[in-house]
């Protein structure tokens, strides 16, 4: 029997004239809303602690390997699943850094540099680092994931809290 979740996403925001509440970007008010309905079996939910540059080891945490996920069969929508993390850190100016590295060939990058290396490390502030997004407190993301490749974390300060979640695309 197929098991099932139901994302939703709503994005609002007044005028940018407005005169009560919060002013918005534009000069029109704004009023996002998508949900859906997605076929789930296998969820796994995990709280990490993601490693800073004073760590030892200090390399960042894997999250998530695809390859031990799905073996090496990633066929489009039919393998894969959702993802959802959020900095659940309770206070505080810290960031949470995340990379999706693609799976790995003779020509990728491998894993990100230990946190603090620079290069390709994740808390590394050029484009040589291999970040795919930051979350400062409180933000989170939820995103398809086709299991290819390995998702990692690493933090700007010690003690932060990622809650990652992920469901296994149903049939």
């Amino acid at each position: 029997m197929a098991t099932y979740i139901s994302p939703s996403l709503n994005i609002k925001a007044n005028a940018n004239s407005a005169t009560t509440g919060n002013k918005g970007p534009l000069s029109v008010a704004l009023s996002l809303n998508a949900s859906k309905l997605l076929s789930v079996d296998v969820v796994e939910t995990q709280i990490v602690t993601p490693p800073i540059a004073s760590d030892s080891p200090n390399g960042p945490l894997k999250l998530f390997d695809g390859s031990d996920i799905t073996g090496t069969n990633f066929t489009g929508g039919t393998h894969g699943g959702y993802v959802y993390i959020n900095n659940i850190t309770a206070s505080g100016s810290g960031l949470i850094y995340i990379s999706i590295l693609p799976a790995m060939t003779s020509d990728s990058p491998g894993v990100p540099a230990d946190m603090g290396d620079g290069t390709t490390a994740l808390d590394t502030a050029d484009d040589a680092s291999d970040r795919t997004f930051t979350l400062k407190v409180g933000e989170f993301a939820f995103f398809p994931w086709d299991y290819l490749g390995d998702i990692y974390c690493g933090a700007s300060l010690a003690s932060q809290k990622l809650e990652v979640w992920r469901f296994d695309r149903g049939a």
